[in-house]
């Protein structure tokens, strides 16, 4: 048998790792969260940052907050210095750490508008680092990243 080209390999690997992503509504599965590493691994480039891109607004969770699952998270995503209104397609959610894991298609189905809304999310237990990234129509960029420290419920 020859060997698979590393790039189908790799393609083999990702789909087997974001299977259960679909199943269960796994925000993140235990093995991507397990793969990610530590968050505090991937500090926010300011660069990455930019200046006068939309703002981006965490209603919930609450900083610092302490998360049981499932989960909701609400953003708002609203014109910022520019005043220009945001681009959602310009819209990237990555999981980060030691690797980053693209979790933004996963959450296209909860964009309502300028919001992302996500209700009843199975998030595994662990300190998560979600990086938010959007542009603004005139391409203006911003970013920012939410800190999910996630805890199972006292019984």
């Amino acid at each position: 048998m020859k060997a698979l080209p590393s790039l189908m390999v790799g393609a083999l690997l990702l789909a087997a790792s974001t299977a259960g992503a679909s199943e269960g509504r796994w925000l993140i599965t235990p093995d991507e969260a397990a793969s990610a590493g530590d968050f505090a691994a991937s500090p926010l480039d300011p660069a990455a940052a930019g200046e006068g891109g939309p703002a981006i607004v965490v209603e919930h969770p609450k900083l610092l907050e302490r998360l049981h699952p499932p989960v909701n998270i609400r953003v708002y995503f609203r014109p910022g210095e520019s005043g220009l209104a945001p681009d959602m397609s310009s819209l990237t959610v990555t999981l980060r750490g030691f690797i980053t894991i693209d979790l933004t298609d996963r959450l296209r189905e909860y964009l309502r508008g300028n919001e992302l809304a996500v209700e009843e999310a199975d998030l595994p237990t662990g300190r998560h680092r979600i990086r938010l990234a959007i542009s603004d129509i005139g391409g203006n960029l911003s970013a920012r990243d939410m800190m999910l420290t996630v805890v199972e419920r006292e019984q």
